[in-house]
């Protein structure tokens, strides 16, 4: 295959990634070619959750419109913009949607959990002590509630998050057919067209890591910093899903081991969980500085 060939095709390829990113964040409707993409769990999120987000909602403006729904997943999920006409979906575990304890036992005969690794899913009873361990931990506190919902509303209303992996990915993809023509001229088309191909995609994929760990940990701060209520609520929701994955991690046996560190940091998180509690906590202590220094004067 010629040269000229292969160019094209590498740059055929260039707004595939951009147009997927479009249709899964722009299109979350109810069409049927979008249910290949919409992933949102079975259960209807509650009032008390919606609630939630209608009062955070509220704070900002110029908001077009927003949906809430649960997901299977433990973390949230964010597809879209407030900003945008197709707006944003906000989606939740179902652990910010429990109320208490009996209607976290209502919601099935049994728990999945599987910590982002299917091939690591186990079904745990719920009328088991085990169940019962996890049904408890997977409670949280209101506070925790508050800022996992303003957590997720400054990323959905971030221009920021959703524009800068397109970006990236034009830049990178150029940097790419540079290195196709630089190869291709020293060592053949077919050569060239591999080395930018996969400098293209080794690169993307080791800037969207780095950009996804500065995304948590930009939205933890852009919560944290509304208010002491919200970074009470941080150090809650951290402590209680440590202890959630310290549980999780016991009743996995070996495949837990595999998947969750003996802290209770899941490896598929893109900022460890211990290192978003150690933020948090050095924030409180130095809001307490500060109180104690005002009360002071």
């Amino acid at each position: 295959m010629s040269y000229n060939r292969l160019k094209q095709i590498y740059l055929g390829i260039i707004p595939a990634y951009p147009l997927g990113y479009v249709l899964v964040h722009g299109f979350r409707g109810d069409q049927i070619w979008a249910k290949l993409w919409t992933d949102r769990s079975s259960i209807e999120p509650g009032e008390h959750l919606k609630e939630l987000v209608e009062q955070e909602i509220d704070k900002l403006e110029n908001i077009k419109k927003y949906r809430v729904a649960l997901t299977d997943q433990t973390e949230p999920k964010v597809y879209g913009g407030l900003y945008l006409t197709s707006g944003s979906e906000l989606q939740f575990p179902i652990r910010a949607n429990l109320e208490d304890v009996e209607k976290a036992r209502r919601l099935g005969a049994n728990l999945e959990i599987d910590m982002g690794f299917s091939k690591y899913r186990r079904k745990i009873e719920v009328n088991s002590a085990a169940g019962d361990e996890i049904i408890a931990r997977l409670m949280l506190s209101e506070a925790a509630k508050r800022f996992l919902v303003c957590r997720q509303i400054q990323i959905a209303n971030s221009g920021e998050f959703f524009c800068i992996p397109i970006l990236a990915w034009f830049g990178i993809s150029t940097t790419g057919y540079l290195v196709l023509k630089a190869v291709s001229m020293a060592a053949g088309a077919w050569i060239g067209a591999l080395s930018a191909i996969g400098t293209t995609i080794g690169a993307f994929n080791l800037f969207m890591r780095n950009f996804e760990a500065h995304k948590v940990e930009k939205a933890d701060n852009m919560a944290i910093n509304r208010g002491e209520e919200y970074l009470t609520g941080a150090i809650d929701y951290f402590e209680s899903t440590l202890k959630l994955n310290r549980m999780i991690r016991r009743v996995l046996g070996e495949e837990g081991e595999r998947t969750i560190t003996k802290r209770g940091d899941s490896l598929v998180d893109p900022v460890a969980l211990t290192k978003r509690l150690r933020n948090a906590r050095k924030l409180w202590r130095k809001l307490k500085e500060e109180q104690i220094e005002d009360d002071a004067e």
